[in-house]
């Protein structure tokens, strides 16, 4: 490449030449005048002589002349080149820098751009619009800066160097930097105002990724630690210190060995080290040392930076805290194999050792007894105090319990109130019950709350002998939960050994259940009436509805069977809802047949308070049946009101509004106290048989059937015995002011059909 001669030797070349012409020239004139001198003689000679020096200083003038005009446009053509020369370079170095010229005249008013201009625009055209306006392309955020930052510039004269967006030709908008100059004539006036943008596209969007790469590391919840090859820290992020406990200023420039725990050996570390030098990598769980001296988990990713040749230059390392989650885990294993409350092995960890140890009893010959300890009155303790309350007595129960076991004895929770103990090395099942006896009379110890107040229950022990009685972990578990039911049947705080008959009972109750279902859904089941008589005139004023059960293949299936299974399974409540619209439908059809309007009786479970709206149901039978609410009177025993008194007044006060009537089943059977029964809204108290039966032979029966009378009566009640069998005992009825009764001394409970000929009868009396 020819390099282009400096402006000033383009200028000073034709003024050598000139000076070397003009010394040649006088060299010559002076070495002529010396000849002429010598050689001239005449005044003739002398005068050529003359002209002809004369002559020659035309020519010498004109050859000087034209030569000076020559190397004066031989520099102006050097000059010309020279500046397309720089201008060409000037418009490669714009290209390749990737920056486009603009440059406005600010007399005229116009702006122009180079080609690379256009470029970083996106002008798809091959002739560019004319005018060029930047000022209209500007982002209208950005406009008004850079409207005033232009303004200042030109009055200043300072250089402009601004960034903003500018909308290109495709309609996009796009970052560019603009520097320039303002320009000012000899009078000091702006006349153009120049300058170069460049595209930030590409710059600013790897500064944003730097951005957004240093924001996602400072912001991490992993600490990031950054060393040399050295192994010296050189950077950290805030969860390092958040972590670690340390300060940046204490870590900057130490080696991360202060970090370790001490907990692993020199094998560890060269290992995770070989592993970095091999692969580049190595991760996995490090236990290090936090500032206050807390060793600690984590889970760490240590790697290693190596430049082009290969070289290792850095190393990083990621690590999070992972004390919670092992904490977290370690407390999942717990709870996977330990009951929360009680802390005692839960069902799935007991049945294990269960299983273990049945398999020892085997080889060893030995006996064990699996017990099955039940809480008394549960319920009722969670109800009356909360289940905060009755959590604490389930824990003091389990505690004392515990406390209480022989060397060698197993203990777990099953579920809810039941507690499971096995109890081993045992001769015989005598030995067993004195476990029992021995745990009972553990439990039964009270729990004092925090104000003072003692809660006290105790526990029901079904046992199940091994090898006698199962082979398996869970037939022994069976057979074990068989007793408890029989151990409450006979009375809390007792205990009762497994038999076969338990299991049958069991049996025979889920077949008792599944089939109550199939007769409830098909129509087998009936209601029969018993009526309930005036004492005073002897007239049917109500019937009571009593459930009975047809079935196709067993025939009348007794109530005592099938009730209590119904009560326990959670069938009582559809089959309290078809006794009570079935009652106040056959109610509403004798009345519209005009026979004489009397009342009809439902019993309602305790059960089907909890399961249902009873007010609910009562609305929808009678709304059906179209039975007025006076006719249906619903019984219900002391003890459903005493298992939630306050919402079973609730309840009772919306069937009051109603118009329902409602009657307490088997009084003197229960609480029988007079301030319990005045809060709820009742209408008649029914004296149980059982005080009936006896009279009048039985004296205490009389006087309690007596104060019962009286009792209702003080009240506002209606009284209404039920057994009555004999005329004695209706005499004594009659003499005491009892208002009605029923029993078999009138009719036993008959199909509807036969006790609407009763009805009938009466009324052609």
């Amino acid at each position: 490449m020819k390099t282009i001669a400096p402006e000033g030797d383009l200028r000073m070349a034709p003024w050598w030449g000139m000076a070397l012409y003009l010394a040649a020239g006088i060299v010559w004139v002076s070495v002529g005048d010396a000849l002429l001198e010598h050689w001239v003689r005449t005044p003739e000679q002398l005068a050529r002589w003359q002209t002809v020096k004369g002559g020659l200083y035309v020519v010498f003038t004109g050859l000087l002349a034209w030569w000076l005009l020559a190397q004066m446009r031989s520099a102006e053509r050097l000059r010309h080149a020279a500046l397309e020369r720089s201008e060409t370079m000037l418009r490669l170095a714009l290209d390749g820098s990737g920056s486009g010229m603009w440059d406005w005249d600010l007399a005229r008013r116009r702006t122009s751009g180079s080609p690379g201009l256009w470029r970083l625009l996106r002008c798809s055209e091959q002739r560019p619009p004319q005018r060029l306006n930047l000022l209209r392309r500007l982002h209208p955020e950005d406009r008004p800066r850079l409207h005033r930052a232009v303004l200042r510039a030109i009055a200043t004269g300072k250089p402009f160097d601004e960034s903003a967006r500018l909308q290109c030709f495709d309609g996009s908008y796009c970052w560019f930097q603009a520097r320039g100059q303002c320009h000012r004539d000899a009078q000091g006036r702006p006349v153009r105002f120049s300058g170069i943008l460049t595209d930030l596209t590409d710059s600013r969007a790897a500064d944003e990724r730097q951005r957004l790469a240093s924001t996602v590391v400072d912001n991490a919840v992993e600490g990031v630690i950054v060393a040399d090859a050295q192994g010296h820290i050189l950077s950290v992020n805030p969860a390092v210190t958040r972590v670690l406990g340390y300060s940046e200023g204490e870590l900057l420039g130490r080696n991360p060995r202060i970090l370790q725990s001490g907990r692993h050996d020199r094998a560890f570390y060269e290992a995770m080290w070989g592993a970095v030098r091999r692969t580049g990598r190595w991760q996995g769980e490090i236990w290090n040392r936090r500032k206050n001296g807390e060793v600690f988990p984590e889970h760490m990713s240590l790697s290693a930076v190596r430049d082009a040749e290969g070289e290792i230059t850095h190393y990083v390392c990621m690590f999070s805290d992972i004390s919670h989650e092992k904490a977290q885990r370690q407390r999942l294993e717990y709870l996977a194999h330990r009951d929360s409350l009680t802390g005692l092995p839960n069902r799935d960890w007991f049945v294990e050792q269960l299983g273990d140890a049945m398999t020892q009893s085997l080889n060893h010959g030995e006996q064990m007894a699996l017990l099955i300890l039940n809480v008394d009155r549960f319920k009722d303790v969670n109800d009356s105090f909360g289940h905060v309350v009755g959590d604490e007595v389930l824990r003091h129960i389990a505690q004392q319990v515990r406390l209480s076991l022989r060397p060698g004895d197993l203990m777990g929770r099953m579920a809810g109130d039941e507690l499971a103990v096995l109890a081993r090395n045992l001769r015989h099942r005598e030995g067993a019950a004195a476990v029992a006896r021995h745990l009972i009379d553990a439990a039964g110890k009270a729990w004092c709350t925090p104000d003072g107040i003692e809660v006290a229950t105790g526990i029901s022990v079904g046992i199940a002998m091994f090898p006698e009685d199962a082979r398996t972990p869970e037939q022994l578990l069976q057979g074990a939960h068989s007793a408890v039911y029989g151990a409450k049947a006979s009375g809390r705080r007792a205990h009762a050994f497994f038999d076969d008959s338990m299991i049958q009972a069991a049996r025979e109750r889920l077949e008792i259940e599944a089939r109550l279902r199939v007769a409830l859904a098909q129509g087998h089941l009936a209601l029969h009436y018993q009526p309930q008589l005036s004492v005073t005139t002897g007239r049917i004023e109500g019937a009571e509805a009593l459930v009975r059960w047809c079935d196709p293949e067993e025939g009348v299936i007794s109530p005592a069977r099938f009730i209590p299974i119904a009560e326990t399974s959670g069938v009582v409540g559809p089959l309290g809802r078809w006794v009570m619209q079935e009652a106040c439908r056959q109610a509403q059809a004798w009345r519209q047949a005009g026979l004489p309007e009397i009342r009809v009786a439902v019993n309602v479970s305790p059960r089907q308070f909890q399961i249902d709206d009873v007010a609910d149901c009562a609305a929808l039978a009678l709304s059906v049946s179209g039975l007025p609410a006076h006719c249906l009177e619903l019984e219900l025993t002391e003890s459903a009101l005493a298992e939630r008194p306050e919402t079973m007044r609730q309840v009772l006060q919306r069937l009051r509004a109603q118009g329902v009537r409602i009657a307490v089943d088997d009084f003197g059977t229960g609480y029988s106290s007079l301030s319990h029964l005045k809060r709820f809204p009742i209408d008649v108290l029914k004296i149980d048989q059982g005080f009936i039966r006896d009279i009048p032979a039985n004296t205490d029966d009389m006087a309690i059937s007596a104060t019962i009378i009286a009792m209702g009566h003080s009240l506002g009640l209606t009284v209404l015995a039920e057994g009555v069998e004999t005329t004695a005992q209706l005499d004594f009825l009659r003499e005491r002011g009892c208002d009605s009764y029923q029993g078999y001394l009138c009719s036993r409970p008959v199909p509807a059909q036969e006790f609407e000929r009763l009805l009938r009868a009466q009324s052609a009396a």
